[in-house]
């Protein structure tokens, strides 16, 4: 009889290792660091984009993107095969032509996540959310829908021009 190692090669995962460690005991902490870079954002406009990940004791940042940073390196940063919470600034401009920003607090759970990592991810947002306030609210699961949550999907938009009565 063998025994099966902490890391394992998944179909769903293309072969990517994956690590399975407990991560719902995490759920608690948040690193201030976490804090920190989104007060960057938030109140000096550092950052275009935060990308937090369940450490080994806490939530922590993975990555940032530089305030020139664009939404495809945004998207580009999130891992395929796990899941992540991501704070995003959005640029765009009101009806009336004002230039404005909406800060996006997204939970990016791919469809090819672990079932755990997803239960481990949604038991950690409450207290995760707790600590980032002032921000709208979402889930995606694939890059697709990242784009009709956010607005920038055009053409779910003219379609929707269609049919005003």
């Amino acid at each position: 009889m063998t025994s099966k190692s902490a890391t394992e090669n998944h179909l769903k995962t293309g072969g990517e290792s994956l690590d399975f460690q407990n991560k719902i005991e995490v759920t608690n902490k948040v690193s201030e660091a976490c804090y920190e870079t989104f007060q960057a954002m938030k109140l000096r406009r550092k950052h275009r984009y935060i990308i937090f990940k369940l450490g080994e004791e806490e939530i922590e940042v993975e990555s940032t993107g530089e305030r020139k940073s664009t939404y495809e390196s945004f998207k580009a940063a999130l891992p395929f095969t796990d899941c992540r919470f991501c704070v995003y600034d959005q640029d765009y401009t009101t009806p009336d032509g004002r230039p404005t920003s909406k800060l996006w607090f997204v939970s990016w759970f791919p469809n090819n996540s672990t079932t755990y990592h997803k239960m481990a991810y949604t038991s950690a947002k409450t207290k995760f959310r707790e600590s980032i306030p002032g921000v709208f609210d979402t889930q995606v699961a694939s890059l697709e829908e990242l784009d009709t949550n956010l607005g920038l999907n055009k053409d779910e938009e003219e379609e929707d021009k269609d049919f005003d009565f």
